[in-house]
């Protein structure tokens, strides 16, 4: 069963994008067995979602469109499938997520082809950028160690957001210049997430562990208190791309209860 469901993984990624996955995920299995058109369909699901470019190909994948764009026969079937499981992932979910070092790759495609299903892990790099994504009121960037030039693929997810209105928390360590372990690479990196913000700089809100030790050792991305990536992969390319590294995509009422519990160790931080 896991095999037969596995194509329409991405069009419930997408899904989880939108504001309400449940609603829209309804409103496309409704259009499609109202006998809705393709073009119609998709565009139902790109207004609702980040990735409008990929709603198409993830509905050719998933076999709700064909390869003209038209509406299948199993359309209403497939779709009612995927509201399912759209519905499952918002209740409470969570997804493995790893960093793929070279020399483990060949046992982790061993991995997938014996196994396959829902059991194959998530890459660490694109699920932080999909949840940054995601927010539409509040995004929560935190780790010890940050690095421009990943950070520089969240800025835009930024910017969107302090843009329409929403707001940004940085956690992190070492930006003062008095910190016994100031950091450069934490100071360009957050720098980034300043232009990005541009004249909304006000909701973007930065805080640093600048006392003595680690102070912080945490790695989260949270998206409005609904969906997070908790993990060991510091937000560089390393801890993204070329470490091993192991984390979690957390959905469902946990991620409310971390986010309080960000906020509160935040509040005990510097601003800066």
């Amino acid at each position: 069963m896991a095999r037969v469901l596995e194509p329409l993984r991405p069009l419930v990624a997408l899904y989880l994008q939108a504001q309400e996955p449940d609603d829209i995920a309804a409103a496309a299995t409704n259009f499609a067995a109202a006998a809705g058109t393709g073009c119609e369909i998709v565009e139902l699901i790109g207004s609702a979602v980040t990735d409008r470019r990929l709603v198409l190909p993830a509905l050719i994948h998933a076999g709700v469109l064909d390869r003209g764009g038209q509406v299948t026969r199993t359309a209403p079937l497939l779709l009612a499938q995927a509201h399912a499981m759209t519905a499952m992932a918002v209740k409470e979910s969570w997804d493995l997520v790893l960093t793929v070092p070279t020399f483990f790759k060949a046992t982790l495609g061993e991995m997938t082809r014996d196994h396959g299903g829902p059991g194959i892990p998530l890459d660490t790099g694109p699920t932080i950028r999909d949840v940054a994504g995601q927010a539409r009121r509040r995004l929560v960037i935190a780790a010890p160690y940050l690095h421009a030039s990943f950070i520089e693929v969240l800025a835009p997810h930024v910017k969107v957001l302090l843009k329409s209105g929403g707001s940004a928390l940085v956690v992190t360590r070492g930006l003062s210049f008095t910190s016994p372990y100031r950091s450069d690479y934490n100071v360009e990196a957050v720098a980034v997430l300043r232009e990005a913000a541009g004249p909304a700089i006000e909701r973007l809100f930065v805080r640093s562990w600048d006392e003595n030790g680690l102070g912080i050792h945490f790695k989260v991305v949270m998206a409005d208190s609904n969906i997070a990536y908790i993990g060991s992969a510091n937000l560089t390319p390393g801890g993204t791309s070329a470490h091993a590294e192991v984390g979690v995509l957390l959905r469902g009422t946990k991620v409310s209860d971390l986010a309080r519990w960000l906020e509160a160790v935040a509040q005990q931080l510097t601003p800066r």
